[in-house]
């Protein structure tokens, strides 16, 4: 119980100051042209990932039974715009230190995920899928739209 408090509480640091990094870096215009560009999302991608991020540290805190799946889903995101970025695919919008910082949390947190390590609910194929698939549609997005 003390170490799942502790690996959310320092989870939830982790995207605390990214959050704060995020809003401390970023101009955010109220053009309203600029809504319909893929830059404008790619923009937000560092704050969207961050959300995920608290959002799983805050349900692993409560050891809710879907803190599994929510470290997945952030965990597979963090990958899948890893990968995205190196294939050619997506472009990196976020700084080297937020990518370095968020993969050193989603390796774990997909350890943690698939281990079951603290007892909240085993990740089943279809929790896989949906993570996989969400992580994807993130990291995709803006090349969609």
């Amino acid at each position: 119980m003390k170490k799942r408090r502790i690996t959310s509480l320092l989870l939830s640091i982790v995207a605390l100051s990214l959050i704060v990094y995020f809003f401390s870096t970023t101009q955010l215009s109220v053009e309203f042209s600029m809504y319909f560009k893929p830059e404008y999302y790619l923009k937000y991608s560092l704050l969207i990932i961050s959300l995920m991020l608290i959002n799983a540290a805050f349900l692993l805190f409560k050891n809710d039974k879907g803190a599994n799946l929510s470290l997945a889903i952030f965990g597979y995101t963090i990958l899948e715009e890893i990968i995205f970025d190196l294939l050619g695919i997506t472009s990196v919008n976020m700084p080297l230190v937020a990518y370095i910082v968020l993969f050193a949390c989603a390796l774990p947190s997909l350890w943690i995920a698939h281990s079951n390590t603290f007892n909240t609910e085993k990740l089943s194929t279809k929790g896989l899928v949906i993570s996989l698939a969400i992580g994807a549609l993130e990291s995709l997005y803006p090349i969609l739209i």
